[in-house]
């Protein structure tokens, strides 16, 4: 088992306004995944079918919609999104996620038909 990601190990996807970083995968351990996002726009409004989501604010500010809260937050502060729960972050903004269970793409409902591109 994997005990310890780093950057340079971690696998970067985005598009225009976010980039990311993939820590781990379910395949390294099914039960949680990590990643790093550094969010100049926002992130586009989406659901996981499959994991709760936990944002730490490592830097920056910004606004997460959640449902139809919308809830400031700043360096520092902890978001959690409950799987089933539509959601966007925007601002500018340094995040630390956790996935629980591990992301699972499969599980990804895009809920806007804003195009991304990835990098």
């Amino acid at each position: 088992m994997v005990l310890k990601f780093t950057l340079e190990r971690a696998l970067q996807f985005g598009w225009e306004g976010l980039k990311g970083w993939a820590y781990s995968s379910s395949e390294d351990f099914p039960r949680a995944s990590a990643a790093i996002f550094e969010v100049k726009t926002h992130h586009g409004k989406v659901k996981s079918t499959v994991s709760d989501r936990v944002y730490y604010v490592l830097e920056g500010t910004g606004d997460f919609v959640v449902g139809e809260e919308v809830v400031q937050v700043k360096a520092q502060d902890v978001i959690i999104v409950p799987k089933n729960t539509p959601y966007d972050y925007r601002g500018k903004m340094r995040l630390f996620l956790v996935h629980i269970p591990a992301y699972d793409e499969s599980g990804e409902v895009k809920l806007e038909q804003e195009q991304r591109n990835d990098l």
